[in-house]
């Protein structure tokens, strides 16, 4: 380890799948603290009554969707080699949680613009047409929806903005969404909402017994406004 005068911020990219979709954000930052904890990584605390590590994740994630593009921001008061770091980090994960990198950051998290994601859809009806439509929508110059504003009023807003691109195709069985969605910190795109648009306009995911129909999120990459992929 290396002193350092002032605490220094390690990255950690890092996957969450499986089971672990299902782990709020909350808990995966009380989890990923514990970890950080047994792996001994020097970490750095607040002062005060209630000492604190400070960590910051980037976008974080809704429960139900699976990720292969996580970031976290760890302050540290040493600073370690990022190999030696990754080592301990992996050894205290499971193998629904690994750590994929860990570095000292050049870029801020805030640089973060973009995700995308795959988004699989087994549905009801004629996979093709049912993937038409879906393309008709997402195509659509403006898609507006329902949310909730941080003032907790209902407000009406168009996501079309938010949405870099969207490829959708039938392979007989499902649809197949491919996209990427807005991940700015002012302009965040959830992409259940993707899904909640498709629902209502499309027809899909509209059988009665849940269980018959189904549908799942992946995050794949992230990347900077220019597209480039963000590191």
């Amino acid at each position: 380890m290396v002193q350092v005068n002032t605490p220094i911020n390690l990255r950690v990219k890092f996957k969450k799948t499986g089971r672990l979709q299902y782990v709020s954000h909350l808990d995966l930052v009380r989890t990923m603290h514990k970890i950080i904890v047994r792996a001994g990584l020097p970490l750095w605390y607040t002062e005060g009554f209630n000492p604190k590590p400070k960590m910051v994740f980037a976008a974080p994630l809704s429960i139900g969707t699976e990720s292969l593009t996580e970031f976290v921001d760890i302050r540290l008061v040493e600073k370690i080699d990022e190999k030696e770091a990754l080592c301990r980090l992996n050894k205290n994960m499971t193998e629904e949680m690994q750590a994929l990198s860990a570095y000292y950051p050049t870029r801020a998290l805030t640089e973060l613009k973009w995700m995308s994601y795959t988004i699989l859809i087994k549905t009801n009806g004629d996979k093709e047409t049912l993937a038409q439509r879906c393309r008709d929508v997402l195509a659509l110059d403006k898609i507006e929806i329902d949310k909730r504003s941080k003032r907790g009023e209902d407000v009406r807003v168009d996501i079309r903005p938010l949405i870099k691109s969207a490829d959708v195709i039938s392979d007989g069985e499902n649809i197949r969404i491919s996209c990427i969605l807005s991940a700015d910190q002012s302009a965040f795109l959830n992409p259940e909402h993707i899904i909640r648009v498709l629902r209502a306009r499309c027809g899909i995911l509209s059988d009665p017994v849940l269980t018959n129909e189904w549908y799942s999120i992946k995050r794949i990459k992230a990347y900077l406004d220019d597209m480039t992929e963000f590191l």
